[in-house]
């Protein structure tokens, strides 16, 4: 019977190991709106209201900005957040921002937006309130009024959304202006004033805290197995005529 040698053997084993190590994300909250609201939520601008089991301002408006996030988690760093966005027409997600008496930072993704007229995703950078540019626009055919799933993944200087489980992002931002902070939701689409959505909202909120998970003993396990190896491929070529 031929066996492997011992080059591969090492690395099917190093392969092994690396998948019995995997990372794994550590759930920090969730909110599907059955039953009303979170209390974590801050509801600060705009009269934030559950209707039916979804999320959605009761007065949207940037003047002031609309605003709510999850105040028990106010210094986020790396994380991924991900949300039911029904009905896309002009809101979205505040990212490591902050709301000081009405005054708003952080990173803004924005899902429609321009009052409902634009059909893709882009982003703002808002200090104290002052909006930036638009930045990094992406179209997505078919996106304005339907329903997506989105996630966004915080990562260093690195902000990236992905839409209905696509495993390649839709937009990413880069900038440094942010380490911390919280996260929460924005919307600026309309409202028949009767206390019932029209227009976007939100459901099924949760945010994730990324962590690295191995094993005890993986890895020095993994040392000895390749050490083993290594010695029984000297003793190998020192026999060359030893049956494989």
């Amino acid at each position: 019977m031929v066996g492997l040698k011992p080059l591969n053997s090492a690395a099917a084993l190093l392969g092994m190991f690396l998948w019995a190590s995997p990372a794994s994300a550590t759930s920090l909250f969730s909110d599907n709106f059955d039953g009303g609201a979170s209390a974590a939520w801050g509801d600060q601008s705009r009269d934030w209201r559950t209707t039916g089991g979804v999320y959605d301002a009761g007065n949207p408006d940037n003047s002031p900005i609309t605003y709510t996030d999850v105040t028990t988690l106010p210094g986020l760093t790396d994380f991924s957040l991900s949300v039911d966005v029904n009905s896309v027409d002009d809101g979205g997600v505040w990212l490591r921002s902050s709301y000081n008496a009405g005054s708003i930072s952080g990173v803004l993704l924005v899902t429609g937006g321009s009052t409902g007229s634009n059909n893709g995703l882009y982003w703002h950078t808002v200090v104290n309130g002052a909006f930036s540019g638009i930045q990094q626009a992406v179209g997505i055919p078919g996106l304005q009024d339907s329903n997506i799933q989105l996630r966004i993944d915080v990562a260093g200087d690195t902000y990236s959304a992905f839409v209905n489980g696509n495993a390649v992002a839709a937009t990413t931002l880069t900038t440094n202006l942010f380490a911390s902070g919280s996260a929460g939701l924005y919307d600026y689409s309309p409202t028949n004033g009767a206390g019932f959505p029209l227009g976007q909202t939100f459901d099924n909120f949760s945010i994730a805290d990324f962590a690295s998970v191995s094993e005890p003993g993986t890895f020095a396990l993994m040392s000895l197995t390749l050490a083993g190896l290594g010695l029984a491929r000297r003793k190998r070529a020192m026999n060359p005529k030893q049956a494989t």
